[in-house]
């Protein structure tokens, strides 16, 4: 039986990969994840991630059912990250635009409540990412 790679193996067995092979696994992964894709324009320096990112983590609020005890990041939770990792990019004042138009649809769909979602749009939506 085999065991599963650490972290660390992983990261050198990548590390030591030619970039085509590693670009072209890149776009298998964000062909079926859309915010790994967004995330990736992101960093790219493209404009329409900040567009792409608006959508997405207004969309992940409308499927967000407040209360739900999985042990797993939700969608919203990977949604407000991608806000952060566009702040990181570059696009301080999209992800603060965006993140304050999130806490709004937020609040409005599944009101003021104690949730990280919430804190986490508020914090970037007033310029205190983390």
């Amino acid at each position: 039986m085999t065991s599963p790679l650490d972290d660390a193996a992983l990261a050198a067995f990548l590390e030591s990969q030619d970039s085509a092979w590693l670009a072209e696994q890149l776009m298998l992964v964000a062909d079926e994840d859309p915010i790994t894709r967004i995330r990736l324009t992101a960093a790219a320096g493209s404009e329409n991630a900040a567009d792409e990112a608006r959508d997405a983590v207004l969309s992940a609020i409308g499927k967000h059912s407040p209360g739900q005890d999985d042990e797993e990041p939700d969608l919203l939770h990977r949604a407000v990250d991608l806000l952060e990792d566009l702040a990181d990019y570059g696009f301080e004042d999209e992800s603060a635009d965006i993140a304050d138009e999130a806490r709004e649809a937020y609040v409005s769909r599944h009101g003021e409540d104690d949730s990280e979602h919430l804190a986490r749009l508020d914090a970037l939506a007033d310029g205190e990412g983390e």
